[in-house]
């Protein structure tokens, strides 16, 4: 979850960079000799005008997500998160790479030594905190959001640009939209099951709303999400805080359950303490069998270009009738 920032579409970025041959480097009137990179000015999604290499040499990715799309397009970086959430291809192509911290905690002063021309970063608190320092020594960085399904798509079709690869990029975009319309024909004109999805973490349970990644895969299928009636459109990135009285009243076909840990121990805690409130029994999906644990790869972080596979997964769940 995050804060709450105005934001502009990541298909904006796509549309702005490919506009990008009519920005030069200020010194464009200069004599060729000066070899300056040709630059480009796009709108990241904290609404922020950022100057950027037209194509980027040296680039810092600070996040899973983003460094799994940026290789899927045929990109190369020289620094890396530290990071086990990624796909094992990309695990091996970046093992040599430096590591620069966490994703929350990255280290700035590596990620200055490293000479970067261009940074990939989140938009959230920890990586608007280095925005002072790295404007100090020039070096641009752009905060992105991955909150949903277009996002994850414009955001290939923007690095594949960045990367010099078009090509790669539609092919890769290309594949994952011919799974998701498969899966939205197979389930066309199916009745709606009214759905609930429920993240749990340490502090609290929360609901996705439509505004949330898989809420927003969830009313792509074309099911009720339940998460939407108690959202005012002020919630931390499409979650609001879970009623089990709302929860009984509306009594849900499905339940979905993220956590936010792979550790089954986690998991299990976190059941449990749904199962032991009074009104749990009652509920039809429990009664049913319709409770289901969502793959932490897949739900609990991006799953960048794995989103066809969390299309299929959430599709076997609500509608099992028709699953592969």
């Amino acid at each position: 979850m995050g804060q709450t920032i105005t934001k502009l579409t990541l298909g904006l970025l796509v549309v702005l960079l490919t506009a990008c041959a009519w920005f030069l480097w200020k010194g464009q009137s200069q004599p060729a000799a000066s070899q300056a990179p040709e630059l480009c000015r796009v709108t990241d999604s904290a609404g922020r005008q950022v100057e950027i290499p037209r194509r980027p040499a040296r680039v810092i990715v600070l996040n899973a997500s983003s460094l799994e799309l940026f290789y899927a397009v045929g990109g190369t970086v020289v620094g890396r998160p530290s990071t086990e959430a990624l796909p094992q291809a990309v695990k091996e192509a970046v093992a040599a790479v430096p590591a620069v911290g966490s994703t929350p905690n990255p280290n700035l002063e590596q990620i200055v030594t490293l000479k970067p021309d261009l940074i990939l970063g989140v938009n959230m608190p920890f990586h608007h905190n280095l925005i002072p320092v790295l404007d100090k020594a020039g070096i641009p960085i752009l905060l992105q959001s991955l909150e949903n399904y277009q996002h994850i798509i414009d955001t290939l079709q923007f690095y594949g640009d960045l990367a010099g690869k078009p090509e790669q990029a539609a092919a890769v975009i290309g594949k994952i939209q011919s799974r998701y319309e498969a899966i939205l024909a197979k389930n066309k004109n199916r009745p709606a099951p009214k759905v609930v999805v429920i993240w749990g973490s340490p502090e609290s349970f929360h609901m996705a709303t439509s505004r949330s990644f898989t809420g927003d895969l969830v009313k792509r299928l074309g099911a009720v999400n339940l998460g939407d009636q108690g959202d005012d459109g002020q919630s931390h990135m499409g979650y609001v805080p879970l009623s089990m009285e709302y929860i009984a009243k509306q009594n849900p076909d499905k339940i979905l359950l993220i956590t936010h840990s792979p550790d089954d121990k986690v998991s299990d805690k976190f059941s449990n303490e749904l199962a032991s409130h009074p009104a749990w029994r009652g509920l039809r999906a429990v009664a049913n069998n319709q409770v289901h644990r969502l793959p932490y790869k897949l739900f609990a972080v991006n799953p960048g270009t794995q989103v066809d596979e969390a299309l299929t997964v959430l599709a076997g769940h609500l509608y099992p009738e028709v699953a592969e």
